[in-house]
């Protein structure tokens, strides 16, 4: 501990790990407060008793180690059981603007064919998810038009059928024991979305 206080070592130039980096990182993005209002909203109804199966059968990454400049930039990055069930991309365009696309994966209704997952309009695009050992409905919506009360986000299902479906993939991946990200798990960044998801519930009350 410095004598002088013009020689104290702060936040920019400390010893921080790479993890609580990203988070503060992320956390200064422009759009981080929509983010995490709709995840943590996300975290309360899909994901079980999420104070206390964080880290171990769910995990939340911030930022991604490889950046393609070409493409778009990965914020933030949330798996179950192993297996990647929502994240939230930055793309930037040529004239600098920035859109967010929240990308997640659920079930499929049991009689639902391929076909019928096919929804494309302004704000929402799903399809069967592109994976071998999971079929899964795979959602990419525009973040910016759920914050929009004027703007109608078209899911082709209602919200209630969304979560279950969401909830579903969810537990059963969780229940699998193929968490596997436990290291690679933010916990600053998973504190502040539970801190936000309670709020949320709190408020509602």
């Amino acid at each position: 501990m410095p004598k002088e206080r013009a020689k104290r070592a702060t936040l920019l130039d400390a010893a921080v790990g790479q993890s609580r980096r990203r988070f503060w990182e992320l956390s200064d993005h422009i759009a981080y407060p929509a983010i995490r209002s709709i995840v943590a909203d996300y975290i309360n109804s899909s994901i079980p008793d999420p104070a206390n199966t964080e880290k171990y059968l769910w995990q939340i990454s911030a930022l991604s180690d490889a950046q393609d400049e070409s493409g778009p930039r990965r914020l933030l990055t949330l798996t179950c059981g192993g297996f990647e069930t929502l994240r939230v991309d930055e793309i930037m365009h040529d004239d600098d603007t920035i859109e967010l696309d929240l990308r997640i994966n659920t079930n499929v209704p049991r009689d639902r064919t391929d076909e019928q997952l096919e929804i494309s309009n302004e704000t929402v695009s799903a399809g069967r998810g592109p994976y071998r050992d999971e079929r899964v409905w795979s959602w990419s919506i525009d973040l910016g038009a759920l914050l929009e009360e004027d703007v109608d986000v078209d899911l082709g299902i209602d919200d209630d059928t969304f979560d279950d479906l969401a909830y579903g993939l969810n537990a059963r991946l969780m229940r699998s024991g193929n968490s596997t990200g436990a290291a690679a798990h933010n916990h600053d960044l998973a504190a502040d979305l539970l801190a936000e998801a309670y709020r949320q519930l709190f408020e509602a009350e």
